[in-house]
């Protein structure tokens, strides 16, 4: 009885992981390009319409990190159908963590976000793959959300810079870049870059080989 226990523990938790979205993310965030970068009004690059409420409305003057993040993950969201027993009023409010408004989100914003709302988890660099959403801090403090692409590596391979999409004025608008991770008041501080995976949740099948009629 204890070893069918621990088999039908381990066909759980197999059937319970999430698919992931990467593949999706990135076509997503391909369909926007340039556009111009200002830090004001919402950021996003187009409407966001959730029950035919308006979340966010396309910035008219351009876009900044967070208003292209959050329209890629909100756009993938709605094309998996996973906004399931979520309010508008939800929605603007988990709209607010993703920007860093709230004190509880600011420092990890996107990662905050999934794991509030089991939608996805942290990933470590090595597991890192295109279409994760990252947040970082350079050593000036100064953060930007963005989608993961890359990692730029040294002459013995060791990861010495992050590649990724985002609005950013080095593009002017949407575009791809790499910054260093260092030491240097305008790199990247490696303690403080946060990537998260989202993660489309999987049926659990109904005809476990290893569960029986007894409780």
């Amino acid at each position: 009885m204890k070893i069918i226990s621990v088999l039908s523990v381990f066909w759980i938790v197999g059937n319970y992981f999430g698919q992931s979205l990467n593949e999706f993310i990135l076509k997503e965030s391909y369909k926007h390009e340039g556009g111009s970068y200002v830090l004001s009004s919402t950021g996003c690059p187009t409407d966001l319409v959730f029950n035919n409420d308006t979340i966010l409305k396309k910035s008219k003057a351009g876009t900044y990190c967070s208003g292209f993040t959050f329209t890629v993950f909100f756009q993938t969201m709605l094309e998996h159908d996973l906004f399931q027993d979520i309010s508008t009023t939800e929605l603007k409010k988990l709209q607010k963590e993703w920007y860093g408004i709230s004190k509880e989100s600011v420092e990890t914003q996107c990662l905050y976000v999934f794991e509030k709302r089991k939608w996805g988890k942290q990933i470590s660099f090595d597991e890192a793959k295109p279409g994760d959403f990252v947040q970082f801090w350079r050593n000036n403090r100064s953060g930007h959300s963005v989608i993961f692409l890359d990692w730029e590596r040294d002459s013995v391979g060791n990861i010495a810079g992050l590649k990724y999409r985002s609005s950013q004025t080095k593009t002017d608008g949407i575009g791809d870049r790499v910054e260093v991770i260092g030491a240097g008041p305008k790199e990247l501080n490696r303690k403080r870059i946060y990537i998260a995976r989202l993660e489309k949740p999987v049926a659990i099948k109904s005809d476990n080989p290893f569960q029986t009629g007894n409780n």
